[in-house]
C-alpha cells in the first residue's frame, strides 16, 4: 500500500469540535464530530485513490487510535 500523503493528525476536544492537521472542524447540532472527521478524511482518501491513515487523539477519553479510512468510508484500526 502506498500512501500519497503523510498521516492526518486529528485532535477531538468535544462532541462538536476538533482539529484536522491543525485546521478547526466543527459538527452541526446533533451530529458527532467523529462523523464529520470521517467524512472529511473519506473525501481525502477518494482524492488520493486509496486509504487515508489518521492518528486521532480524543481528549474526551484520553486515548489515541490509528485508523485507515477507505474511499468508501469504511474504517479499520491500525496496530
Amino acid at each position: 500500500m502506498h500512501l500519497m500523503h503523510p498521516p492526518a493528525e486529528v485532535r477531538v476536544f468535544s462532541q462538536s469540535a476538533g482539529l484536522i492537521d491543525g485546521v478547526p472542524v466543527t459538527a452541526p447540532l446533533y451530529v458527532d464530530i467523529q462523523e464529520v472527521i470521517i467524512a472529511i478524511l473519506q473525501q481525502r482518501a477518494q482524492q488520493m485513490g486509496g486509504p487515508a491513515l489518521v492518528t486521532i487523539s480524543d481528549d474526551r477519553y484520553g486515548g489515541t487510535i490509528r485508523l485507515l479510512i477507505h474511499p468508501d468510508g469504511t474504517t479499520e484500526p491500525v496496530d
